[in-house]
């Protein structure tokens, strides 16, 4: 049984990384910016599963040949204050090869006490410092522990949204911010760049206006159908399978080019290859089934812990009849509303992905229609 060259899950690198080409030469751009002395930091927005985190990935793999050069990817998580200053405390020693218990132990000099992650304890004094000095401190140590004459401190922060729903944490920003302009200012070459969902600049503007002004947005968008083509076809080749013309057409148009849903796809389609290790429409019409039924799934349940209790409703009498056309009164009377659902049905349509506005509810089998 041939190895199958696509990825199911998001997150990582797919076998082949293709496209890209100009957010990876801005992204090298601000680099030699900053090492100039003239430092960016730019957040790369977009939809789930446009590929942000695969973009972040190939940066940091490309920029790991370069000299003076060192990236560190933080994973951010949901937690408080202390969490975040922790894990970014980890990741760097982690990847820069300090000692760790040195490590706390200068940081517990600079009057900063903060838990340590994975049970071991330390006994730390009452932070003698605010927050915002602490942070820009420990950064500057950092820094200064890199082996080089002209380094460039490159922090990765991957999901920036996962701190927006929390006033606390989301003060990290605005703390980070403060902390890379003084930074900077005195000649240490550290470069931000973070990943986030479609609608971060809106959260970030909405709590934190000054931020907006220091992190430059760049919009991820689609693949290219040519791009598509490539990430589906050098993978199949190196297996010695084929996918006709017309697959690939089908896979870029019901993917619109997003690299998420274009891999589970391709991922199906390839566990469908026929005994001339080719896939035909024929097949492709077995794995597509599959394979947008799983999406429509996930998308689903997205779309259902974000909604109301009113569109929940709704949601679930969808999910559950056996009706292939509901009808206005229908939702009404059977989803035991309070009020009219008008305004649901209309969030509902407006609100999930393009995918799901397209395959998500016909693979539920249900609509609805105004009486």
């Amino acid at each position: 049984m041939k190895n199958n060259p696509f990825r199911k899950r998001t997150g990582i690198l797919p076998s082949h990384f293709t496209g890209r080409e100009n957010e990876l030469n801005e992204l090298k751009e601000i680099y030699r910016s900053t090492k100039n002395g003239v430092p960016g930091h730019l957040i790369l927005y977009g939809p789930k599963g446009i590929g942000k985190t695969s973009l972040l990935l190939k940066f940091q793999e490309e920029i790991s040949h370069f000299d003076d050069v060192y990236p560190v990817k933080i994973p951010l998580i949901e937690g408080d204050f202390e969490d975040i200053y922790t894990l970014m405390i980890e990741k760097c020693s982690d990847s820069l090869g300090i000692n760790v218990n040195h490590f706390w132990e200068e940081i517990s000099s600079l009057g900063i006490n903060i838990p340590f992650i994975g049970g071991i304890s330390f006994s730390r004094e009452i932070p003698k410092t605010s927050p915002a000095i602490a942070f820009e401190k420990i950064l500057s140590m950092i820094y200064d522990k890199l082996e080089s004459n002209n380094p460039v401190l490159i922090l990765l922060f991957d999901d920036l949204q996962r701190i927006m729903g929390n006033d606390e944490t989301m003060k990290i920003l605005s703390i980070l911010q403060n902390a890379l302009v003084e930074l900077n200012l005195k000649g240490k070459n550290i470069m931000f760049v973070a990943t986030g969902s479609e609608d971060i600049f809106y959260k970030i503007q909405d709590k934190l206006d000054s931020a907006v002004r220091i992190f430059e947005p760049y919009l991820i968008g689609p693949l290219s159908y040519s791009e598509v083509c490539e990430a589906i076809t050098i993978p199949i080749k190196e297996r010695n399978v084929a996918f006709e013309e017309e697959v690939i057409k089908e896979i870029y148009e019901l993917s619109d080019g997003i690299p998420y849903y274009m891999q589970i796809l391709a991922y199906s389609c390839f566990e469908e290859t026929n005994e001339q290790n080719k896939v035909t429409i024929a097949e492709f019409k077995k794995a597509s089934t599959y394979s947008l039924n799983i999406l429509a799934q996930r998308e689903f349940k997205v779309l259902f812990s974000k909604s109301t209790t009113e569109e929940r409703k709704i949601l679930c009498l969808m999910a559950e009849s056996d009706e292939t056309i509901l009808s206005y009164s229908y939702i009404k009377d059977n989803a035991h509303l309070n009020s009219e659902p008008s305004a649901s049905l209309k969030s509902l349509v407006i609100e999930p992905p393009l995918l799901l506005r397209r395959r998500g509810f016909a693979n539920l089998k249900k609509t609805y229609v105004f009486f």
